[in-house]
């Protein structure tokens, strides 16, 4: 008779942790991913005068950028090795109706400045979605190093 009422108490207990909402976890794995360095590849921006993309990269511009994503909710970009900007770092979900999956936001916040971006991960290579913004998308890989 105690073990009937034991089930009673601990399945839902049980339940309760297994039922994480699947935003949740898309953030969670994303959180995961994007801990860490990352090193610029390229920057396409789409809204130009000429309607034509147009790329920058380390090799057109002159210098390098490095962006780090550490696990307390900082971000640091450097350029050249030096700090450029840091401040911090959060992840939403944005649903859309007609999608299937919700978008991930990225956040990030310096000073008084809130500025947002869409994210998307594919093993070692990171994408930052600034269409909304002005145009441009920026490509990064995962900093290996040994390399």
């Amino acid at each position: 008779m105690k073990m009937k009422y034991l089930l009673y108490i601990l399945i839902p207990f049980l339940l309760s942790f297994s039922c994480e909402k699947k935003e949740d976890k898309l953030i969670s794995d994303t959180e995961n991913q994007i801990m860490g360095e990352w090193i610029w590849i390229k920057s396409t921006y789409y809204n130009t005068n000429s309607g034509l993309p147009f790329v920058l990269t380390h090799d057109s511009v002159g210098y390098s950028v490095r962006q780090v994503f550490s696990s307390d909710g900082m971000y640091i970009r450097f350029k050249n090795d030096l700090v450029e900007s840091s401040g911090i770092f959060w992840l939403e979900t944005v649903t859309d109706p007609e999608a299937i999956e919700p978008d991930i936001r990225l956040f990030s916040q310096k000073g008084d400045y809130i500025h947002f971006c869409g994210i998307s991960l594919s093993g070692d290579s990171l994408q930052l979605d600034y269409i909304a913004e002005d145009g441009t998308i920026k490509l990064f890989r995962r900093f290996d190093k040994e390399q």
